[in-house]
């Protein structure tokens, strides 16, 4: 099993090929090994409106994510998130189902063809 932990910005840019984030930001790293396997987070947009992005390889995607999801959500909110959009890949299994859960809702914006979801506190 992999090991998630908190993302430093040098995963960052590990993982994203040399992307530097300059505002705020929060994410996990999830290592096998030396290698970052995947990655998720949230990065502030605008005053108080954060996206989040989660990619997660098929064979890790286990409900032990979960809880570092929550706790990434948590560290934006703490920050000042008062709406948080992601979009949503309907070809994972149960994708649309976690984002009920988390209190997404469906928007009619679309970024790269995939519906846009908000959460909003």
């Amino acid at each position: 099993m992999a090991k998630i932990i908190p993302a430093t910005d040098i995963d960052f840019a590990r993982y994203y090929g040399g992307v530097e984030v300059t505002g705020r930001w929060v994410g996990r790293a999830m290592w096998r090994g030396r290698l970052i396997a995947g990655f998720g987070g949230l990065i502030e947009t605008d005053g108080g409106e954060w996206f989040a992005f989660l990619e997660v390889p098929r064979e890790e995607r286990k409900p032990h994510v979960f809880r570092h999801v929550l706790a990434a959500i948590a560290e934006a909110k703490k920050q000042g998130a008062k709406v948080i959009k992601a979009t949503c890949d309907t070809s994972i299994p149960r994708a649309e189902e976690l984002m009920k859960h988390l209190g997404f809702e469906p928007t009619d914006e679309t970024v790269n063809n995939k519906v846009v979801w908000k959460w909003q506190n």
